[in-house]
């Protein structure tokens, strides 16, 4: 079976790579690379057990193309949180952690973060894979969708969208709908004390979160903006304000705008689009495909080979309603467990 996967990021070279090993011819459309050099974050620290299960299943792929580095993890909550749900995590409940503020009636989780060579594992598989530099686009016709990339029609058994935060943008132009929406990111590169670099912190009292890149610098953010505004008036004067009450001093270097994408749960979503006979979806990561991507992509493979399961995360299964990104709780942070007991 020949398979078109339309997205070069870590969701469209993850369901090459395994759709390849299952025999699959694989034809691959990615445009640009544009992750940072810095590594991404993976954690373990979910409030979720299918979550954790992914992305557990996520560091064991990308064990075969490169090794994490580890860092200590560090998720701020309100001492009347419920953690009983964390019970399948090793961790440890402080109320003191060495170079970050907690006030008496926070506690801290630690736990273990890994900082992934993103960047590099997607070159690499794209090269291997022989993935398009070119951009693409889909074209329905009936029940069936084709791509169109650099003037030409390429059809295939199986076409995987699998693009990102364009994913509702290429379907829409396409005239099909998606239960998924974009949204703009922020994230701001500090220059910290020393005692931070070790440290991946989810601030879930004051809202915000951040990872150690190359010392001294450190990578922080927080909130959602409507996709194509640019971010919020003084967002880096508000967020340098918040992380230097947790840690101290923390100089700003720049502002990034980045942009993702969320389904109506909260989380991802893959599977088969209900109107179209060869046309399948993985995306709406909110910003985690580093976390849950390759297993999430291992997922769909297996589903296209005919041995798939009927999870919470099939695309099947979600709401057809429109819905605001910004207005959804992100299952993965602690976050969403805040809301829902506040």
């Amino acid at each position: 079976m020949k398979a078109v996967i339309l997205g070069g990021g870590i969701a469209g070279v993850f369901t090459a790579h395994f759709l390849k090993e299952r025999g699959f011819e694989v034809v691959g459309i990615g445009g640009e690379v544009t992750y940072p050099l810095a590594s991404l974050v993976l954690t373990t620290s979910m409030p979720f057990r299918e979550d954790v299960e992914l992305a557990r299943r996520s560091l064991e792929i990308y064990r075969r193309f490169a090794e994490p580095r580890e860092v200590v993890s560090v998720d701020i909550l309100p001492r009347w949180v419920d953690l009983s749900n964390i019970s399948h995590i090793p961790h440890e409940v402080v109320d003191r952690v060495d170079g970050v503020r907690l006030s008496p009636d926070e506690i801290a989780v630690i736990t273990k973060d890994y900082l992934i060579p993103v960047r590099a594992i997607v070159s690499s598989l794209r090269k291997a894979l022989k993935f398009s530099n070119s951009y693409g686009f889909l074209k329905a016709d009936g029940r069936r969708v084709y791509v169109i990339a650099d003037g030409r029609r390429i059809e295939g058994d199986v076409i995987v969208l699998a693009a990102g935060y364009r994913n509702s943008i290429i379907a829409r132009e396409a005239g099909i709908e998606l239960p998924l929406a974009p949204y703009e990111c922020y994230a701001v590169a500090f220059i910290v004390g020393r005692k931070v670099w070790r440290y991946s912190i989810g601030d879930y009292v004051l809202g915000w979160y951040g990872r150690p890149t190359m010392p001294p610098i450190y990578i922080a953010g927080n909130g959602c903006g409507k996709y194509g505004e640019g971010s919020p008036p003084n967002y880096t004067k508000r967020m340098a304000n918040l992380i230097s009450q947790r840690i101290g001093t923390a100089i700003p270097l720049f502002l990034k705008v980045g942009y993702c994408e969320v389904g109506p749960h909260g989380g991802p979503l893959y599977g088969k689009h209900p109107l179209f006979d060869n046309l399948y979806i993985l995306g709406g990561f909110n910003g985690y495909g580093s976390m849950v991507g390759p297993a999430l992509a291992e997922r769909l493979a297996d589903l296209l080979e005919g041995r798939g399961i009927d999870d919470e995360f099939r695309i099947e299964r979600a709401p057809k309603a429109q819905f605001d990104p910004c207005q959804v709780a992100e299952r993965h942070d602690w976050g969403a467990v805040l809301l829902r007991n506040t």
